[in-house]
């Protein structure tokens, strides 16, 4: 963050000066109060099972120089301290990231979508920083108490910034849009993620949508332009840009595209490209990323030069071995598009190889009364690439096993949590297999490779 004075965050957030303190300007803004830095603001958040009042303290002694606090509330620090009453802390954040936004005519790209986003966001910022000083989202930061956090972050030096945005509800990316103000705004594809909340794919391009809500006439809205609903996105006051696979009428194009164990190629208006990480639906995250990068000057070489270097955040498409075992972690998310990409992709690596593919898929959570459906359709997806399946939890052994089972008898089987299907595993596998593992966060099919070690110390 580029210092504020202190008049100046008390304009910002719209807050009254309780008690004066020594501070001069504030440097950085923290709502966790372990990670204050002498300098800090520190904003204490009122959550539905914590009060960051409570926390005031700590924040204090990690060096804060100020804090906010809630009109409802009281606080009792140093006299050094500066105090700053807001009406609500939630919206003095969302208030002053605003500010810290505006200070800054850069290019920013807002990146959102039911899946890939991660991987898009991280690809279009690796081409950009072949060129300019990036700001990038880090970590799970894309709601509404991330995205704040990730302006916060914006300073003198950035030359652009790329800002991922999650949603599970209607007008969520509405809250936090007219924050980042971007140029272009990227939306990779509408799916299953959500459903629960959002009931219909209908309603999903709708809130997704909202992430053009502040583009101007000269902005950009990037779209996956082989997706049935997207495609929908025309006639805004925004400019819309397709890019694709198998229509003609988009405005990037990849073509003669192959995949395999190595990754996947393509040409794209007479360049080749080539990218590590296997599965076509990693083509449409490139093509995103060539297209901002050809709006922003960067040639083909660098380009590629980023494809080259680039490492994927998280647990997405993470291969490890371990004897000769071959893992692929994908366990960050999963909705039954995800389930079919990752399939695909660890499919295309097993091609050339004489070991089997196991699957190991856990339950996808939040895809609402299509769950039942999707899982077993999901299991009969993955019995058309798979030697072999492990269903982790209940929706999993109930529905995605019986569709494995349909196509495959006996080579399914259950767990209900990562230490079962760890067991099962280590009683199964054998040189030269590849293992995918996929599920919702929330089944914490990440602990597996760490336990799979630990099982052969």
């Amino acid at each position: 963050m580029q210092a504020f004075g202190v008049n100046e965050l008390i304009s910002a957030v719209s807050g009254q000066c309780l008690q004066a303190g020594q501070a001069k300007e504030i440097t950085g803004a923290k709502i966790d109060s372990r990670k204050v830095l002498p300098g800090d603001l520190y904003i204490p958040i009122i959550g539905k099972n914590n009060d960051g009042h409570r926390f005031i303290e700590g924040a204090v002694d990690n060096g804060a120089a100020a804090v906010l606090v809630d009109a409802n509330h009281s606080v009792n620090v140093p006299e050094s301290i500066t105090v700053i009453q807001v009406a609500s802390t939630f919206d003095a954040m969302k208030k002053l990231a605003l500010a810290n936004r505006k200070r800054f005519d850069i290019p920013v790209v807002a990146v959102t979508g039911s899946a890939g986003k991660t991987t898009t966001k991280d690809l279009i910022a690796a081409v950009l920083s072949q060129k300019f000083s990036t700001l990038k989202t880090i970590g799970n930061l894309n709601n509404a108490y991330g995205i704040p956090q990730t302006l916060f972050g914006l300073s003198e030096g950035h030359e652009c910034a790329v800002v991922e945005m999650g949603m599970d509800h209607m007008g969520e990316l509405t809250e936090s849009i007219w924050e980042v103000l971007p140029h272009i705004a990227v939306i990779t594809n509408i799916g299953s993620a959500h459903l629960e909340n959002l009931g219909c794919k209908e309603n999903t391009l709708k809130a997704k949508k909202e992430i053009c809500s502040t583009l101007e006439a000269e902005d950009f809205c990037l779209v996956n332009g082989d997706d049935p609903y997207l495609r929908q996105i025309k006639d805004e006051k925004y400019r819309v840009v397709r890019v694709g696979i198998n229509h003609e009428d988009v405005d990037l194009k990849a073509d003669n595209v192959t995949t395999g164990k190595s990754g996947i190629d393509f040409d794209v208006s007479g360049e080749h490209y080539h990218f590590k990480i296997p599965g076509i639906h990693n083509v449409y995250n490139c093509l995103m990323a060539i297209w901002i990068a050809r709006e922003y000057g960067i040639d083909g070489r660098a380009v590629q030069r980023a494809f080259d270097e680039f490492v994927p955040s998280g647990n997405r498409m993470k291969t490890e071995n371990i004897g000769e075992v071959t893992f692929i972690d994908d366990s960050y998310n999963a909705n039954p598009e995800s389930v079919r990409a990752a399939v695909n992709a660890v499919f295309d690596m097993c091609e050339s190889e004489n070991g089997r593919f196991i699957a190991v898929l856990g339950d996808m959570l939040e895809i609402g009364e299509s769950g039942a459906k999707a899982h077993y359709d999901c299991g009969v997806f993955a019995a058309s690439k798979a030697d072999a399946l492990i269903a982790v939890g209940e929706i999993s052994r109930e529905n995605t096993m019986a569709g494995f089972s349909s196509v495959k008898k006996d080579a399914a089987f259950s767990a209900k949590d990562a230490e079962e299907a760890v067991a099962l595993l280590s009683d199964f596998i054998r040189p030269g297999d590849t293992v995918l593992i996929k599920a919702s966060h929330g089944m914490a099919l990440d602990r597996m490779i760490p336990l799979l070690k630990e099982a052969k110390s």
